[in-house]
């Protein structure tokens, strides 16, 4: 909610990228959510609100087990 908010109070919605960017507004919702992933959604959301991607959704870390963890 607070990345919508952001964009909100830059004078766009999330609708209105969805349309700049044509892409669907559900993927749009999804890449703020973090459930979608899309490099030119973000950059134009960072863009937007004026802080870099990697700050609006920090790398997540790997879930995958090593073979060591598993042995």
């Amino acid at each position: 909610e607070q990345i919508k908010a952001n964009i909100r109070m830059k004078g766009t919605t999330p609708a209105a990228l969805a349309e700049e960017l044509g892409v669907s507004r559900s993927t749009v919702t999804q890449v703020i959510a973090g459930t979608g992933v899309s490099a030119r959604v973000r950059a134009r959301i960072a863009q937007v609100v004026g802080m870099p991607a990697c700050a609006i959704w920090p790398a997540k870390k790997s879930l995958r087990r090593t073979k060591a963890a598993t042995a």
